[in-house]
């Protein structure tokens, strides 16, 4: 009598079970995943705390560090997460597991991951306003809080680009591609972020395509950057500010910053899935 296979359900919690069980007992890698958002908010504190919330660039400046982090710690977590176990999902699938399964789980504990991250991470704007006695706004847009608006959008913004890992490393087949792959990655997020330069004709349409843009505008939307004085304000008070559309204040560009950010993240996801089903014409 053939035995009766278990439930899609079920599979999934196994796989997530497992999972997380393989992450707390990686202690050292752990470890550094969780001190990462650490050393970056302190950086953010003290580095680029000194004028955020005081002029349009140093609060720009402290976004696009807040970015950046978010941006890499979402990829160190997951670029080799699926890549290193390649061989035994290849061994697993012609037995007759759901790569779905073991995909989604790998996504939801990941997810898991990225939200005490981004909670770590925010504590930077947290420490602005009590060690640089700069003042943050008052209210957010969406909400009374801004910094439940900053957490969110640096959760989106870290799972997406963990999702972004995700689909790397179902689409690589060996490790050291991974690990080469990655830093490049992020060059071409923060050249493209539109921070470093400006993105016109051609480049401004590549840069829609890129996490870090969006990241930008929504994190410059809650600190309402074309609100600030332009530092140069301080000598020549008249110097004309322009203002930047993608900083735009008001909860429909917040609201669809986040909505982008989140579809960034689901497509990487299920592209990342189909491709793993590549993973029965491997040669090794």
């Amino acid at each position: 009598m053939e035995e009766k296979r278990i439930s899609q359900f079920k599979e999934l919690g196994i796989y997530t079970s497992q999972y997380i069980r393989i992450l707390l007992s990686d202690k050292k890698n752990l470890a550094v995943s969780l001190l990462f958002p650490v050393i970056a908010a302190i950086i953010v504190v003290w580095i680029a705390g000194e004028n955020m919330f005081v002029h349009y660039e140093g609060t720009k400046s402290g976004c696009f560090v807040i970015v950046s982090a978010a941006i890499w710690g979402g990829l160190f977590n997951s670029i080799q997460t699926i890549v290193k176990e390649r061989s035994n999902i290849k061994r697993d699938y012609v037995t007759g597991i759901r790569l779905r399964c073991y995909t989604a789980s790998r996504a939801i504990v990941q997810f898991i991951l990225c939200m005490i991250q981004s909670a770590i991470l925010t504590t930077g704007y947290i420490g602005v306003e009590k060690f640089r006695d700069n003042a943050m706004p008052k209210t957010g847009i969406e909400f009374h809080n801004p910094l439940i608006e900053y957490y969110i959008t640096i959760l989106l913004l870290m799972y997406a680009a963990d999702a972004m890992g995700l689909f790397i490393s179902c689409f690589v087949k060996k490790e050291e591609t991974a690990n080469v792959l990655a830093p490049y990655i992020l060059i071409v997020q923060l050249i493209f972020s539109g921070i470093l330069f400006e993105m016109k004709g051609a480049s401004e349409k590549v840069s829609y395509a890129m996490l870090s843009r969006w990241g930008m505008e929504g994190l410059g939307s809650i600190c309402d950057l074309n609100s600030l004085p332009l530092k140069i304000h301080a000598t020549f008070p008249d110097v004309p500010h322009t203002v930047e559309n993608m900083y735009k204040y008001g909860g429909k560009h917040l609201l669809f910053v986040w909505i982008v950010l989140l579809l960034f993240a689901l497509g990487f996801i299920l592209v990342g899935n189909l491709v793993l089903h590549s993973v029965s014409k491997d040669s090794r």
